[in-house]
């Protein structure tokens, strides 16, 4: 005897980058009733991917005249990041999904932050896969689809070196969960 398919519950069971977020989470069913009932879910950080957050200053820093989200995207793409952008509710930082094991290697600098496997507190908001602009957090860059697209921290220290903000080089190695030595 066979059996039909079950037919899909979640239009996101069908976006390629929502099925790549929630690849390795115990429980993506949650997540994407969560996206469908209009809630951003937290996903776990570390397994599929790491994040670098950086605060909006260091993004933006060195953009002349408005800063539109289109500017700030084009910025993005020609330090070579065209995935995994989440802007925050206050557009006031930008998480960066970045490939796993990054955060264990990252200098922090002027405000930056990686979270990776080994931090207690290693989840992300994550947006509907679909939403690219505000209000609310968003994707400023498409939720990734393959772990091939994501950034790695050549590339985030590049944007940063571009913006005027701090390469990410040259500070204090924070191992995550522990502060940075004081001067």
């Amino acid at each position: 005897m066979t059996y039909a398919p079950l037919p899909l519950t979640y239009p996101t069971q069908r976006h390629p980058g929502a099925l790549w977020l929630v690849s390795r989470v115990p429980r993506p069913r949650e997540i994407h009733e969560d996206w469908a009932e209009g809630r951003t879910p937290a996903i776990e950080i570390g397994r599929r991917f790491d994040v670098v957050h950086l605060p909006a200053e260091a993004v933006e820093g060195g953009i002349g005249g408005v800063r539109t989200d289109d500017v700030i995207e084009a910025a993005f793409r020609e330090a070579g990041i065209a995935y995994g952008v989440v802007v925050t509710r206050r557009r006031d930082a930008y998480s960066v999904l970045v490939r796993a094991g990054t955060a264990r290697t990252w200098v922090a600098g002027k405000g930056t932050r990686a979270v990776g496997i080994d931090d207690h507190l290693r989840y992300l908001r994550a947006p509907h896969p679909g939403r690219r602009e505000g209000p609310g957090d968003f994707w400023l860059l498409p939720a990734p689809h393959a772990d091939e697209v994501l950034a790695g921290a050549v590339e985030v220290r590049a944007l940063l070196a571009r913006s005027g903000g701090s390469p990410g080089r040259g500070e204090a190695t924070v191992t995550w969960g522990m502060r940075p030595p004081s001067a």
